[in-house]
């Protein structure tokens, strides 16, 4: 038997034998009224008076009847809990009764806060914390894309309008919206009139006079094609729209080698001047990632926004400003305005800034 159920019954016999031993000793207050009664319950004498002994009296020997666990046991806890918090417990000897109830009752609702407390937040901070870091962990293994983050790519290509030539490619990938962006042979804004796609995609088309088409993929994996008919434009530009995980394509500037609607008239007219696709080497100068082996050429009299590059003993000028001098045999203009010339060797370029003349000289050494 637990030794706190023990003490508990051992206090309770003590308690009991003590009030009786006490009833025993007393003087019964009947014999006096007895003594002073005939036989028939007729008064004989006055009836002393006797006092009574309160309830609360202090039994012999001072002794303090041990608390029960009633009050603990009101709290709503099982026997056991009671025992345990109870266990190895020593009232102090000169405790009344009264104190070793509040006592009982103080560690009642302790305990039965703290068994609320461990109910109800079952895990410490550091447990809920590492759970949280867990959990993180899960979903971000569970909603992480495939392979990480694409490549992002800004691309400039000049779009053939020749039969039997293949369509150009623009790179979608899932979470990613591409802008397709038409110009025309001068970076002018070339109008869109009417846009049809086959695939899984979202398409938002320009409104009117607008020239900015935007892809989004639905899917991860998926193929279609897109038809553009541009204003003034009797040919339909093609597009194949292709989708993956590796690289996306979150700007593609498609040129239209012909003068659209909008083009800037030139300065000079040059019958020489190629407006015809396909010169590679032109198109990944104005990207700004020349070929393999080009060599990149000292300027004077122009700003870092102007450079010059021989490319096998073809000269191409990358410059925002108007090239006046010499005549270039062929150009390629981005929407941001950047033009790339291809000319032939000339040590000194005339240029416009905005109307005003600018003299760059070339070093070839």
């Amino acid at each position: 038997m637990n030794k706190t159920v023990q003490t508990l019954l051992i206090g309770a016999c003590l308690t009991i034998v003590g009030s009786a031993a006490w009833a025993q000793s007393a003087p019964n207050p009947l014999d006096r009224f007895r003594t002073n009664m005939g036989d028939n319950g007729s008064q004989q004498g006055t009836v002393a008076t006797q006092a009574v002994p309160a309830r609360n009296t202090v039994a012999p020997n001072n002794h303090v009847p041990a608390p029960t666990a009633g009050g603990m046991q009101q709290q709503g806890l099982s026997q056991d809990q009671i025992n345990e918090a109870l266990q190895g417990y020593d009232f102090q000897g000169d405790m009344t009764l009264e104190e070793r109830q509040a006592e009982v009752e103080r560690m009642a609702r302790d305990t039965a806060f703290q068994a609320t407390l461990n109910g109800t937040f079952p895990l410490k901070p550091d447990e809920i914390l590492e759970l949280l870091d867990r959990y993180r962990e899960v979903r971000e293994a569970t909603e992480g894309r495939i392979g990480g983050a694409p490549k992002t790519d800004i691309t400039l290509q000049s779009v053939s309008l020749d039969p039997g030539q293949t369509p150009p490619i623009i790179k979608l990938s899932p979470g990613y919206v591409t802008t397709l962006n038409i110009v025309d042979l001068t970076g002018r804004p070339w109008p869109v009139r009417d846009v049809s796609w086959g695939g899984n995609f979202e398409i938002i088309q320009p409104e009117a006079g607008e020239h900015v088409i935007r892809i989004s993929p639905l899917k991860a994996h998926e193929v279609g094609n897109l038809s553009i008919q541009l204003l003034e434009l009797d040919t339909p530009v093609i597009f194949s729209l292709q989708t993956q995980l590796e690289t996306v394509d979150v700007r593609f500037d498609a040129q239209i080698p012909e003068y659209g609607p909008n083009a800037d008239t030139p300065i000079i007219e040059n019958t020489s001047v190629q407006t015809t696709a396909g010169n590679e080497d032109i198109i990944k100068v104005l990207d700004g990632v020349p070929t393999v082996g080009a060599k990149k050429l000292d300027l004077t009299g122009v700003d870092g926004r102007t450079s010059a590059y021989d490319v096998g003993g073809q000269i191409y000028v990358r410059t925002p400003l108007s090239l006046l001098s010499p005549g270039w045999n062929s150009s390629i203009t981005s929407a941001d305005g950047t033009t790339v010339y291809s000319i032939n060797k000339s040590p000194v370029l005339l240029l416009s800034d905005k109307g005003k003349m600018v003299r760059a000289i070339i070093d070839y050494k």
